[in-house]
């Protein structure tokens, strides 16, 4: 079940997120992720949790057209991020249903694109999101303040 983030899960959440990019991460994040980085995310973007069982398993953020905190969207363009699916609930397609309802949320709201930006080394995940219509934008590239590269791919929201 995708359903919105409550304050309740802030702790599932930080933990889902320290996960898939301070432990597995490469690049970037050099602690983990605490309640105070989720009540920043929940106050700047649609924070939306996968149920499983009761527990969350995944998190996706969706930044409106905007919001000041979008690090790769241009003008006009919502910014989806920090789209983690813990690693016991992988290959069941809850990353999808997330980005997928990020898209629904997008559309609802007549937004014209997403885009996202992800590590070299996210193989799934760009993979996942070419699969949901996303196109790369090798020119929006960019490296960060830490020195990692950012990978920009954009979902036109046509219709």
């Amino acid at each position: 079940m995708i359903r919105a983030a409550t304050d309740k899960d802030a702790e599932a959440i930080a933990a889902l997120w320290t996960e898939a990019y301070f432990i597995e991460g490469e690049g970037g994040r050099d602690t983990p992720y605490a309640r105070s980085d989720f009540e920043q995310t929940q106050a700047a973007a649609h924070l939306l949790v996968a149920e499983l069982d009761g527990a969350a398993v995944g998190v996706v953020a969706l930044l409106a057209p905007g919001e000041p905190s979008r690090a790769v969207a241009l003008e006009g363009e919502a910014e989806l991020a920090r789209l983690v699916v813990g690693s016991t609930a992988r290959r069941h397609g809850i990353g999808r249903a997330l980005a997928n309802s990020c898209t629904e949320l997008a559309r609802g709201e007549g937004w014209l694109a997403i885009s996202l930006w992800s590590r070299p080394y996210q193989r799934a995940g760009h993979h996942l999101y070419e699969s949901l219509g996303y196109r790369r934008q090798p020119e929006r590239d960019s490296t960060d303040e830490t020195g990692f590269d950012r990978l920009v791919f954009r979902l036109e929201l046509e219709g």
